[in-house]
């Protein structure tokens, strides 16, 4: 479901990171050509038999250059790194300056953890009088998170022996497990909806319902990811039934890594919370 018309400018942080290597790299070519003595020279390559034969080509040679033999092919590699390097230099030249012009016209503020793009800025600037009277563009995060926690589903039922492991925020869930993983997003503060319902296509069968331990929400970005807890890895039984159940998953585009989100146990390898933060962190943050 889509609640807003534009998502959060994710881009500008990935722009300032490839702004430095691009700046750094224009620093180390333009040192290196510095260092290079002018050679009035021009490379040509011509085929012979199927292979390069190459020749420098002077004012006083063109066209036909002077031909490189094979024990000096260290002068075709130097004329052919200046004339590499003499384009990149101005091929980076061009996109610092293409970079730098989007991020100062489309960040309105950026940092290391927060960037609110000019479009986001235009709302979050204005009165909460005048705020109520807009649906802005993009929403702010509680906002988005507000639309979507307001989403109503039916969860496997519990039976009636189970036993009760209750979250710190009161909702019933399986396992302790999942008890640590639900107070962990909490903690976070990221939205998540327990054992939400997903129909998947199976091959060559009906339409199959899953009820997967989590979906959550990157509020930064806006991507859904599940997350599937696997609680009994020593049992040979239940790893088969994961098997199938995540190659169910990757028929259906949902993939580890990508939308996907998996811890696992066994008995003496306990689910630990560093690893619930990792996850977390990586993809959820």
């Amino acid at each position: 479901m889509k609640y807003e018309q534009v998502k959060p400018n994710t881009i500008i942080p990935q722009l300032e990171e490839r702004l430095l290597e691009l700046i750094e790299a224009l620093k180390k070519l333009n040192e290196i050509v510095s260092k290079q003595t002018s050679e009035n020279y021009n490379l040509r390559i011509a085929q012979k038999h199927g292979h390069p034969q190459y020749y420098y080509v002077s004012k006083n040679t063109y066209p036909a250059g002077t031909y490189i033999p094979r024990n000096k092919q260290a002068l075709a590699q130097k004329l052919a790194q200046r004339d590499y390097n003499a384009k990149a230099i101005e091929l980076l030249q061009k996109e610092i300056k293409a970079t730098k012009h989007y991020i100062k016209q489309s960040g309105a503020h950026q940092s290391k953890t927060l960037t609110i793009s000019k479009i986001q800025a235009l709302y979050s600037k204005m009165c909460p009088a005048r705020q109520k009277l807009i649906t802005p563009l993009t929403l702010s995060d509680d906002q988005y998170a507000a639309q979507w926690k307001k989403v109503t589903w039916q969860g496997l039922p519990f039976a009636p022996d189970s036993p009760v492991y209750t979250t710190n925020q009161g909702e019933r869930v399986r396992s302790k497990s999942e008890v640590l993983i639900a107070n962990a997003l909490a903690q976070y503060k990221i939205p998540y909806r327990y054992e939400y319902t997903l129909t998947l296509r199976k091959q060559h069968t009906r339409d199959t319902t899953l009820y997967p331990d989590f979906l959550c929400l990157n509020l930064r970005t806006r991507q859904e990811f599940f997350w599937e807890h696997f609680g009994l890895m020593d049992s040979p039984e239940y790893v088969a039934n994961a098997v199938s159940k995540l190659n169910l998953y990757t028929q259906n585009k949902i993939t580890p890594g990508k939308n996907l989100i998996i811890t696992m146990e066994t008995q003496t390898e306990p689910l630990t919370p560093s690893v619930i933060d990792q996850m977390i962190n990586d993809f959820l943050k």
